[in-house]
């Protein structure tokens, strides 16, 4: 092996690893957009509320981390249920077909009161862990650490149990039928505001557990949510909007773009080519570049 083959390898593997982290963070947006239509401009404020709690969890509780991730995850399932249920829910008994403008101004207005209430709860110093994993190993030539590869298979993982929900479960059914059209799923019997309660809370938990697990990388601290939401929002609009698989296929994509600019242009350029590829996505493929490789929930 050549030394030239070990920095593209290497830099496959960075790109792949790197890619799973974002194709995690856009999973749960892709699904609140994909069954509701609404796109959450607060889902970056639920990453930051599950990295503080994986915080004190491990460093204040002395609890294992991947307790705390477990905690993190449910405890924001538990908020995303409350916040469909208090604000959305009504938002809609009341607007009707038209809530989803009304809807994006309310995250908005989430993402503000979150952001605001961290910096005056938390401060603005920054809460993190070292690493999760210690250590790293060689596979040949290859370096890999072991927390990013057990990154790497808890995203794995997570998309497993997601299909298998989905696929094999009545409530993961009834989502399903929820996305495909909401009003022939309530003429079936399927409580469609009950779809949409779960659906939210999916997204709140999958994204709060996420900010457990990349708390060595992502600290918490009350700003860390705008970096999150970008990377998301890229991931999901690259992928194919509202289309859950798609977005974890389009996140390893631009974690490989991102690995070579790193290393063959200025560390700025990564968020120029991001940027660029949204564009050139949406002026050639509206759709998604994985619209027709994979399917809604």
């Amino acid at each position: 092996m050549t030394f030239d083959a070990v920095i593209v390898i290497q830099l496959l593997i960075d790109g792949i690893i790197r890619g799973s982290m974002y194709g995690l963070m856009g999973m749960g947006m892709a699904l609140v957009f994909g069954i509701m239509g609404l796109i959450n401009f607060a889902h970056g404020e639920l990453f930051m509320i599950g990295a503080y709690i994986m915080y004190y969890m491990t460093v204040a509780a002395g609890l294992p981390a991947g307790l705390g991730i477990i905690v993190a995850a449910l405890s924001l399932f538990a908020v995303g249920i409350a916040l469909e249920r208090g604000l959305f829910s009504p938002l809609r008994r009341r607007l009707g077909e038209n809530w989803l403008v009304d809807g994006y101004v309310l995250t908005i207005g989430l993402l503000i009161v979150m952001q605001n209430l961290a910096l005056v709860g938390f401060g603005a110093r920054e809460r993190g862990i070292a690493t999760l994993v210690p250590g790293r190993f060689h596979v040949g030539d290859i370096i890999l650490t072991f927390e990013r590869v057990t990154i790497f298979l808890v995203a794995l993982v997570t998309v497993g149990v997601f299909a298998a929900f989905m696929r094999f479960t009545f409530t993961g059914r009834a989502i399903r039928a929820t996305a495909e059209n909401h009003e022939a799923a309530q003429a079936l019997g399927i409580d469609v505001r009950r779809s949409y309660t779960i659906t939210f809370g999916i997204g709140a938990g999958l994204i709060g557990g996420v900010g457990g697990l990349l708390i060595s990388i992502y600290p918490a601290m009350p700003t860390v949510g705008g970096d999150i939401l970008l990377k998301g929002f890229v991931v999901v609009v690259i992928g194919g909007l509202g289309n859950v698989w798609a977005a974890m296929l389009a996140g390893p994509l631009l974690g490989i773009i991102e690995s070579f600019s790193l290393v063959f242009a200025s560390g700025g350029w990564q968020h120029v080519i991001s940027a660029g590829l949204v564009l050139i996505v949406l002026a050639v493929r509206p759709a998604g570049l994985f619209s027709k490789m994979a399917t809604r929930p």
